[in-house]
């Protein structure tokens, strides 16, 4: 993303007789030195007046915020509510720029503008020295706004590393029941942010400590449990824990696609089959992925080894890895038993897969063939 871009509009912003200032991740990561993703842009410009002069789409309006391509770089703008950084901000809750989710702790507050001098009237710069997350003014109040900022504070310590101060920690738990009111899909969007921090651990424990896990539904077990493990998992090992300690269940209120839900489900049920070992039979007919993703449940429940690698041997040594793979084809059998088509012939070929992969006959054609022709249907 280009800084120099940036500065560039907000400079063109400044001679339309606005201001504006690079504002939220961008300026924190700056001041951290970190590499920043996104490049926010705050302005006393109203949307309507930018779009006059700049090339934009209206993307959160409700917001008062906008789009604009710039140098064939998108920038999100928003507009400020106040008069901007020109009075002496006595009351913190004065610097909210808009009711957009980027204005809700201190070290997002910063702003800066296009010779990089920094304007900070809410103490983030402190703050991000201190390694504190604050929300700005009232935490009850900003929670109530938008209980997307609970969440958006754990993916902050999970990405961080972060302490959450006392008084902010306090709001997240006394309002942590307007998470039910978020849409399923925000919320299990900004989980999955959380889930992917380096700083996991420490988020899943605050969680723990504010009782946020009790509002995430079926995964309450899953993050008591999964908080004491020395190694956090990744994403998917994640779900299909907690779901399987679920006992198998997964909350329909989940977003999840099909595909995922579906690797959930089949996970957590092979994990709860099978604790010990998974048998030769449950890896065919679970395929390999669902098969490693339901050891590494187990070995973070402390059930089994990990066996990541003596798995995908086993997967490859099966005498079949699929229906295809029999030295039989379907219309072989039908000629064999001079029958047509039918249920009948679905149950013979899944008797002869368990029976070959129980190592109880082999996968040639002589072999199946005799099977075949003893087989009474």
């Amino acid at each position: 993303m280009s800084l120099k871009s940036a500065k560039n509009l907000i400079r063109d912003l400044k001679k339309q007789g606005y201001q504006a200032y690079l504002v939220g991740g961008v300026v924190r990561d700056f001041l951290m030195k970190a590499k920043f993703t996104d490049i926010d842009i705050t302005t006393n410009a109203k949307p309507f007046e930018v779009m006059k002069h700049f090339k934009a789409v209206p993307t959160g309006i409700k917001y008062g915020t906008i789009t604009i391509l710039y140098d064939n770089v998108s920038f999100e703008v928003t507009t400020f509510r106040t008069d901007g950084p020109t009075s002496d901000f006595r009351h913190p809750d004065s610097v909210i720029y808009s009711d957009n989710v980027h204005d809700d702790f201190t070290m997002n507050g910063i702003l800066m503008d296009e010779y990089q001098n920094i304007y900070d009237y809410v103490g983030g710069q402190r703050d991000i020295e201190n390694k504190i997350i604050r929300a700005i003014g009232e935490p009850s109040t900003r929670f109530k706004e938008d209980a997307l900022r609970i969440l958006r504070a754990l993916y902050f310590q999970s990405k961080l590393g972060f302490e959450i101060e006392s008084e902010t920690k306090k709001a997240m738990a006394e309002e942590k029941h307007l998470i039910k009111e978020l849409s399923m899909e925000r919320i299990h969007a900004e989980l999955i942010k959380i889930l992917k921090g380096p700083h996991l651990k420490q988020a899943l424990n605050t969680m723990i400590e504010t009782g946020i896990h009790k509002v995430l539904p079926g995964l309450e077990k899953g993050i008591l449990h999964i908080a004491k493990l020395e190694e956090m998992p990744f994403v998917d090992t994640f779900f299909a824990t907690a779901f399987t300690l679920n006992d198998g269940f997964i909350p329909s209120k989940w977003t999840f696609s099909n595909r995922h839900r579906n690797k959930y489900q089949k996970a957590s049920e092979l994990a709860l089959k099978h604790p010990n070992i998974i048998p030769d039979q449950a890896l065919y007919h679970y395929g390999l992925e669902i098969s490693l993703l339901a050891n590494k449940v187990n070995f973070n429940l402390g059930k089994q080894t990990y066996q990541n690698q003596n798995i995908q041997e086993r997967f490859k040594n099966l005498p079949l890895q699929s229906e295809l793979d029999l030295a039989l084809t379907s219309q072989a059998i039908m000629d064999i038993k001079g029958k047509k088509a039918g249920a009948w012939l679905g149950k013979l070929k899944a008797d002869m897969i368990n029976q070959i992969l129980d190592k109880k006959i082999s996968n040639t054609k002589e072999v199946l063939t005799a099977y075949v022709k003893a087989y009474e249907v």
